[in-house]
């Protein structure tokens, strides 16, 4: 409604603009959003500099004599999720604010909220003095105009960004003065599941506003068999509910129950657009799932002991020995093996097995572990290849390798290389390989397909679990073994019809379900084919489309009994929101999740700093002592290292082009130069970067003892994999 001063003719009445529903059948929305999204939401980008904006907005009518004063306000803010069947993968989150005018005539109000990635707007209902009202879907009209009073629509907003936070806007006509609506948005949503938890990320809802709730009131119904939520892994305990401040994102967390067997499961589902248009949306939904493992009778641990795993990694990996260890039949044996620069034996005392029950190997494990003795490098193929030839040896028939690390592999790894020479060191006895990645940043944001201990997992066959050691229990540590297996070369067959909205990933990684969404015109495909690689072995799925409702654009509720009126007249924006109000509503909601938040990273500063305080001086001296031994010795080398969590994982010299070229001692000791390279910043970091630096030895002139070790260009400092690296698109036959 309009503010106070206006005609009394107007003060509480509702002036209805009745526009006529495009429906063009046959014809694409594209064209049609496009429009409305262009009146909407592109006229602002010509207005000046605006307020910093930072979540969720209200807006509210006001009149020219009402400056400053907003008469709408949030009374509270609920997220309300209900666990779904685990063969949907989904849930359903129900955001529900209460919305007060305060004023003393009625008012409209529109509310933009930020919702999870993915969320799908499902339904709408109000409620006035205690009784809900559903909502019904309808279209939106694309021009500014007024709704009866009562009326409450919702809808979400398309992000002016790929990357964007999904939006919602609740458009509320006439809330009469000094009352109070509710309103209910039902949201389909997709959590993630990780380490027998389904987890949700709810986004920041606001700032610190006086129009907004300052808190946020979490729950979740229908937990099976009465078990609790967490929130940010704060259990609800004895408490019905959770009360997080609304400032925060957080991340919602509930028992999953997953008893589906089987290397790939898959579900395939197709959305049709609103009537009169031929196109839609499609879901796929992909889990790399879990397959039993027999019990061992041969056990050898591969344990990760560079500096870049965590201070307590040894300390939890002991613990984690020891309970399998305890769970394995009396008569298995074990052997441990430690990497970093170097793989060797840690119970160096001639045996290549002990016994399980053997207490006094598995004190000098422990031991050996609690010292936490770390070095610079990462050899995964060294320690693999020597641990299958140690293994070979027994001719167990059920051997396994289990790997503890932290996954900051080197990116220059060869997976197909590592394959062959560790299936070479095996002979005819493979043993079963099993990753367990102690890492909380993979076990909190999930491992890509193209990460280097995801590559070599799928190349090797092995299974891969990404909790972290602290997670296991120590009566459940047997479940590390029926990990799922990484699946690579992911593929879908989809015809030329239906385009996914993201590049398909390589694979799938520990069991998460992934959510691939796309959209189609004409007719969706009824079977659509997935298949990938597990275990050395093709894995092959057809399954077929499960059609749900058209998708609706809208949705419209009312506290007044015009309802069939408004599904008539379709949704629009009030005449009186400005383009600034929405897009700084805009603007506030794409910094609402997590996505915004730095984990910290490498840049060149960083590393030519380091490089030129721990690297280029141990340079200097392994060139003088070259000249020592052949005074004309000089020309071109490029050091390369690769770093993770600011630690070297690998060094070496490239590319050389010397006066005497068979210098090895110089070689040698340039190569021990650039293991010194210490980086202490970004270990929160978990991309692995190639560094490649060129140094020119330049041989002292007629009458001088020292030669210049220079750099050739600051310039040619090369950083590769700063960025994550994201796979291009790739389309199959149809």
């Amino acid at each position: 409604m309009v503010s106070d001063n206006r005609p009394a003719s107007l003060v509480g009445v509702a002036r209805r603009v009745r526009t006529p529903a495009p429906r063009d059948g046959g014809h694409s929305r594209s064209s049609a959003r496009a429009r409305g999204w262009a009146i909407a939401l592109g006229l602002g980008l010509g207005l000046g500099a605006a307020r910093p904006a930072a979540a969720d907005q209200l807006d509210a009518e006001i009149g020219e004599d009402e400056r400053g004063y907003n008469p709408v306000q949030e009374l509270s803010y609920e997220a309300i999720l209900e666990p779904g069947d685990q063969g949907t993968h989904s849930a359903t989150l129900r955001l529900r604010v209460a919305l007060h005018n305060g004023s003393g005539s009625p008012r409209d109000a529109v509310h933009t909220l930020a919702i999870p990635d993915g969320a799908e707007l499902a339904g709408l209902a109000i409620a006035r003095d205690g009784v809900w009202r559903p909502g019904k879907p309808t279209g939106v009209m694309p021009e500014a105009g007024q709704r009866d009073a009562g009326t409450i629509w919702a809808r979400t907003i398309e992000p002016l960004h790929a990357r964007d936070q999904a939006a919602a806007e609740i458009i509320a006509f006439g809330i009469d003065g000094e009352s109070t609506v509710q309103v209910e948005l039902e949201l389909r949503v997709f959590p993630m599941l990780r380490n027998g938890r389904w987890e949700l990320d709810l986004p920041s809802h606001g700032p610190q506003s006086p129009q907004l709730a300052a808190e946020r009131r979490v729950l979740v119904r229908g937990v099976a068999g009465g078990r609790g939520f967490w929130v940010d892994d704060r259990s609800n305990g004895t408490e019905p509910a959770m009360v997080t401040d609304a400032l925060d994102t957080v991340t919602v967390a509930w028992p999953a129950r997953i008893a589906e067997p089987g290397a790939l499961l898959a579900r395939y589902e197709v959305a049709p657009g609103p009537p009169g248009f031929d196109d839609g949306r499609f879901r796929v939904i992909l889990r790399a799932g879990t397959t039993p493992a027999k019990l061992p009778d041969h056990v050898t641990f591969v344990i990760d002991r560079s500096r870049s795993t965590a201070a307590l990694m040894h300390r939890e990996a002991s613990r984690v020995i020891a309970g399998l260890l305890a769970a394995l039949p009396a008569d298995a044996t074990f052997d441990a093996i430690g990497f970093a620069r170097t793989a060797k034996p840690l119970l160096d005392d001639g045996a290549t097995r002990h016994g399980v029950r053997d207490m006094a190997a598995r004190a000098r494990l422990a031991g050996i572990l609690d010292a936490n003795v770390r070095e610079q490098g990462t050899d995964l193929a060294a320690a693999l290849a020597l641990a299958a030839e140690r293994a070979a040896d027994h001719h167990a028939r059920r051997s396994m390798i289990v790997v503890l690390t932290d996954g900051m592999l080197p990116a220059s790894l060869d997976a197909t290389s590592l394959r062959d020479a560790f299936e070479r060191a095996a002979g005819r006895h493979r043993p079963e390989l099993l990753f367990v990645v102690d890492d909380p940043l993979f076990s909190q944001h999930g491992l890509s397909a193209t990460h280097p201990v995801a590559a070599a997992a799928a190349a090797l066959g092995a299974r891969i679990s990404l909790e972290t050691l602290a997670q296991v229990p120590d009566d459940d540590v047997l479940r590390l073994l029926a990990a799922p297996r990484v699946l690579g070369g992911l593929a879908l067959d989809l015809p030329a019809n239906m385009v996914l909205d993201d590049p398909l990933p390589e694979g799938l990684v520990s069991g998460n379900a992934l959510v691939l969404r796309g959209h189609y015109t004409g007719k969706a495909t009824k079977h659509l084919g997935v298949r990938g690689r597990a275990g050395g072995r093709v894995v092959e799925r057809k399954v077929k489309a499960s059609v749900g409702p058209a998708q609706a654009e809208a949705f419209v509720a009312s506290t007044g009994g015009t309802l069939d009126v408004a599904l008539a007249e379709g949704l629009v924006r009030p005449m009186w929101l400005r383009a600034r109000q929405q897009r700084l509503a805009r603007e506030g909601v794409a910094q609402a999740g997590r996505g915004q938040e730095r984990k910290g990273f490498l840049d060149e500063k960083i590393f030519r700093n380091y490089i030129t305080t721990r690297v280029l001086p141990r340079a200097r001296v392994c060139y003088n002592r070259a000249l020592a031994r052949a005074g004309d010795q000089g020309g071109r080398v490029v050091l390369e290292m690769e770093v993770g969590k600011g630690e070297v994982i690998r060094a070496g010299v490239r590319d050389t082009s010397l006066v005497r070229t068979g210098d090895a001692p110089l070689l040698d000791c340039l190569t021990e130069a650039a293991w010194a390279l210490d980086v202490p910043a970004a270990k929160m970091d978990e991309k692995v970067y190639i560094v490649r630096y060129p140094l020119r030895l330049v041989a002292p002139i007629e009458g001088k003892h020292a030669g210049r070790v220079d750099v050739i260009d600051k310039d040619l400092l090369e950083i590769l994999l700063a960025q994550p690296i994201v796979p291009q698109p790739r389309r199959t036959s149809d």
